[in-house]
């Protein structure tokens, strides 16, 4: 694109797309394009062909994306992100010192709180004092509205005007995705920005707004002001933001959900749908009585929503009791469950209290109750319906009173087909029967995991903070996890010792081959090699959302278009396979 040279010509346009280098270009023409195109004057291959035209005024820039609704302008200093491409105008011979944040010493006020409400005002307070803004605060999104969840100014007063935050359009922007971070100066003559109700109560010339992201949604949002006209924030500044946002996500997650039970429920993380889908059961069955049957596979958190179940209910004063009856030996067991009587067997040198008889007034969680012996699930039975347990060795029945959590990764009711299992205890042990999903169907659920274990790795061996690269990100996304919960904590204890700088790599996780279908010669899977998926001089962009399709697709042949199977061995959600399908 041609044009005369404008005023600004001597200025430069900035431009950063994660894990490349930035890059740099005059502003010599009135219009410049920006995308993967060949002709385009800026070519950035992970963006669309015409992604952005950049229009140059006399007092700065205006960008606008192609396709999508109004422009966004920038003054020399300024920087907006837009997706994973960052922007910033700098005016001829600016220099600004780069001052980024203590993100180590930030990220500690995090981890030593005992409440998410009190980790996040201490990170606004913390932020306040590192970048000398004003004001500061943290909004919340729900599922209807937002909720500003901690607002301080610089003298540690609460800001009294944080409400206006909630109908800006500079937050709401970010909040709903038009812009992924703001970083603005001079807002008072700012075409869009310069009259919304904060910049006007708040009296603010410059601002950072960065959005909490889990994946493609935003969360929330942090927010900082400035009063000074001569006062901005950094380029460093923002990308430590980001980062600090990052970390805070598992805090965010906690206070969208209702808590019914401060401590009960807290464990049970998790933003997907089906995840919300049992946490609702949890507090629905919570304050009976009821027994609950946990079904899952191996790792997915059962004995966490056994803790919570209890928690939330009204034997929660009580610690819960818990066996795993896979761990006992059959000889055991009995002993285990029931207790015995001093001189009942050899060995029984004092008479001892059973799980059963411990749980009195509590809840008993019998764990792998699947693997348990014939025998023993007859005894069980009996005290579940008598509500007393005898001894072994003795003839006195003593009353009991406990509320029964169970849990398998086996599927019942086919042991009871096989004779494996008694029919009538597996009615008495599923009153509610609750359903954890595997990793693999929690959409979203592994990155917000993952932060989660990062932190508590880092608290507990005493590391200092790291954050996840993209392409760990992807990695941790693509992985399948059949250890589940367990797996992925295992994963990033061992990701935290190994990595010794600032951001863990993919080589730090080690999580090995992976486990997906892979494609085979064209002759044996039918599929067309890469090179045949577009011309060679398409878009990266194009090229590789059509070769995920046709790779997505593979998958489905092969698995004779069981949709199930086929997002179960790519380690994906049947969600992500359709939208991977449909492009």
């Amino acid at each position: 694109m041609r044009g005369t040279r404008p005023p600004m010509g001597d200025a430069r346009l900035q431009i950063r797309v994660k894990g490349l280098e930035p890059l740099e270009r005059r502003l010599d023409r009135a219009l410049l394009s920006i995308g993967s195109a060949p002709n385009a004057d800026v070519r950035l291959a992970s963006v669309a062909p015409q992604w952005a035209i950049v229009r140059v005024r006399d007092d700065g820039v205006e960008i606008r994306r192609v396709g999508v609704p109004g422009a966004t302008r920038l003054a020399p200093g300024e920087s907006v992100t837009l997706g994973e491409v960052e922007l910033r105008l700098e005016a001829p011979g600016a220099v600004e010192e780069d001052v980024g944040l203590p993100v180590e010493a930030l990220a500690e006020s995090l981890s030593g709180a005992e409440a998410p409400e009190e980790a996040l005002a201490l990170l606004v307070d913390g932020l306040i004092a590192a970048t000398g803004a004003e004001t500061g605060a943290i909004i919340l999104r729900k599922v209807a509205g937002y909720e500003v969840v901690a607002a301080r100014r610089a003298d540690g007063r609460p800001l009294a005007e944080a409400a206006e935050l909630l109908s800006d359009t500079l937050v709401t922007d970010v909040l709903e995705g038009t812009s992924s971070t703001l970083r603005l100066q001079d807002l008072g003559a700012h075409a869009r920005y310069g009259s919304v109700a904060s910049v006007v109560a708040l009296r603010l010339s410059s601002v950072l707004c960065v959005p909490m992201r889990l994946g493609p949604r935003v969360l929330g949002a942090i927010y900082l002001g400035h009063h000074e006209p001569r006062r901005g924030f950094s380029d460093a500044q923002a990308r430590d933001l980001r980062v600090l946002a990052s970390m805070a996500l598992p805090l965010l997650a906690q206070l969208r959900r209702p808590r019914v039970a401060p401590s009960a429920l807290d464990a049970v993380v998790g933003e997907s749908a089906v995840m919300d889908a049992v946490r609702d059961l949890v507090e629905r069955v919570a304050p009976s009585d009821l027994s609950v049957l946990l079904l899952g596979e191996t790792g997915t958190g059962k004995e966490v929503v056994a803790r919570a179940i209890h928690g939330a209910s009204l034997r929660a004063a009580a610690p819960m009791v818990a066996l795993n009856c896979a761990s006992v030996p059959e000889s055991l067991l009995a002993v285990e469950l029931f207790g015995c009587k001093k001189g009942a067997f050899t060995g029984a040198t004092t008479d001892r209290v059973g799980r059963v008889e411990a749980a009195h007034g509590s809840t008993l969680f019998l764990d792998e109750v699947g693997d348990m012996p014939m025998p023993m699930q007859v005894a069980l039975l009996r005290v579940l319906e008598e509500k007393a347990v005898t001894r072994v060795g003795e003839n006195e029945a003593r009353p009991v009173d406990f509320r029964l959590v169970a849990a398998t990764s086996k599927d019942l009711d086919a042991e009871v087909a096989a004779g494996r299992f008694r029919k009538d205890l597996l009615y008495r042990l599923r009153e509610l029967a609750i359903v954890l999903p595997p990793l693999r169907d929690r959409d979203g659920d592994v990155l917000l995991l993952a932060q989660l274990f990062l932190r508590q790795a880092e608290a507990q061996l005493g590391l200092r903070p790291r954050t996840l690269s993209a392409a760990t990100q992807r990695a941790l996304e693509r992985h399948p996890f059949e250890g589940n919960v367990r797996e992925l904590r295992a994963v990033m204890r061992r990701a935290s010792i190994l990595c010794d700088g600032g951001a863990i790599a993919p080589e730090h996780l080690q999580l090995g081959p992976q486990l997906g279908p892979q494609l085979g010669p064209p002759d044996e899977a039918g599929e067309a090699s890469p090179e045949e998926l577009l011309p060679s001089d398409a878009p990266l962009a194009e090229a590789r959302d059509a070769f995920v399709t046709r790779y997505v697709q593979a998958a489905l042949d092969r698995h004779d278009g069981n949709r199930e199977a086929a997002a179960a061995a790519l380690g994906i959600s049947v969600r992500s396979l359709y939208r991977y399908l449909n492009g």
